[in-house]
């Protein structure tokens, strides 16, 4: 970020920094974009990006519960283009697993999920089963 000070520079670099394979800084990433509601949209979304960087599914499988409990408060919170950025963004498509669509599953089992949240939830948890269905599919042949 010192050598590009730039809006540009500055969303690289928070991509960069959410995108190093550690804990501690995914737990700093994800927490400041559930719960920041003061956080730029580009950087958000470069945020994200970091977060869910490929190949670190192990990391972030502590992230798909604390997913499900935050999703509610930031589609109350933030506006629709936002929230659905981070739905989306931060779905735990990382957990191809039983335990990740039955996750989803519970989240929808309650009646007062907004239904555009119920949709978004839904088309994530659809990626996670056809994920796992062509990962069996592999193993199998």
């Amino acid at each position: 970020m010192q050598r590009d000070p730039t809006a540009a520079g500055k969303r690289h670099a928070a991509q960069a920094r959410a995108a190093r394979p550690q804990f501690v800084v995914k737990d700093e990433a994800f927490t400041t974009v559930v719960e920041d509601d003061t956080l730029a949209n580009a950087t958000g979304r470069a945020m994200i990006a970091g977060i869910a960087a490929p190949g670190q599914g192990e990391l972030l499988k502590p992230f798909a519960r604390r997913y499900f409990q935050a999703i509610p408060g930031v589609w109350a919170r933030r506006s629709s283009e936002v929230a659905q950025s981070v739905v989306i963004g931060l779905y735990p498509h990382w957990d191809i697993s039983e335990q990740g669509i039955t996750a989803a599953e519970e989240f929808l089992s309650d009646p007062e999920v907004p239904p555009a949240l119920r949709r978004l939830v839904l088309e994530g948890q659809a990626a996670v089963q056809r994920s796992l269905r062509a990962r069996n599919f592999d193993a199998d042949g």
